[in-house]
């Protein structure tokens, strides 16, 4: 999420129509230094399955299938692709109710499922600490105050991680 966007950009183009969109991520603007500004963005995320896809020439749902998705008993997971045949990454990862509660005890359990680590707990600490300074998606951080958000009232302003949401219980 803080790639350096100001705001977050389109796979769209003006008219309507799909552009590549690995392409319309790099050919938009930089503003900030990358890392340094948090703007919730959809194809950023993207990018991150883009990259999967590009160094292991697998799909990330093809991926994580042996690493994550078999050991979890998840069957047959379903993620949205791009017009490029790329899943989307940050969205349209289809799961049952009970495999993403299986998501959220492997994370829990600091990465191990039934005495296997599937994830090393080091990752899992590290993914889930304040990264960057977070706001709900649709506010800049600059608008926080006047909106009455303070990290003392507001989980959307606990920080993020890598694309893990923080909240006030820690």
């Amino acid at each position: 999420m803080p790639c350096g966007h100001d705001v977050e950009p389109s796979f769209r183009n003006s008219g309507g129509a799909d552009l590549d969109w690995v392409t319309a991520f790099l050919a938009h603007p930089v503003v900030h230094e990358p890392g340094t500004f948090y703007l919730y963005n959809s194809l950023g995320t993207y990018m991150l399955s883009a990259i999967v896809q590009k160094v292991t020439g697998e799909k990330v749902v093809d991926y994580l299938t042996p690493r994550l998705f078999e050991p979890l008993h998840i069957d047959k997971p379903k993620w949205e692709e791009s017009p490029q045949g790329i899943n989307c990454g940050g969205w349209g990862l289809w799961l049952k109710t009970e495999d993403l509660a299986k998501m959220g005890q492997l994370l829990l359990q600091k990465g191990e499922w039934n005495g296997k680590q599937l994830i090393p707990a080091e990752w899992v600490e590290e993914m889930s600490k304040k990264q960057v300074e977070s706001i709900n998606p649709g506010t800049r951080i600059e608008e926080a105050e006047s909106k009455g958000m303070t990290k003392e009232t507001s989980d959307w302003m606990q920080g993020y991680g890598y694309q893990m949401w923080r909240c006030r219980p820690g």
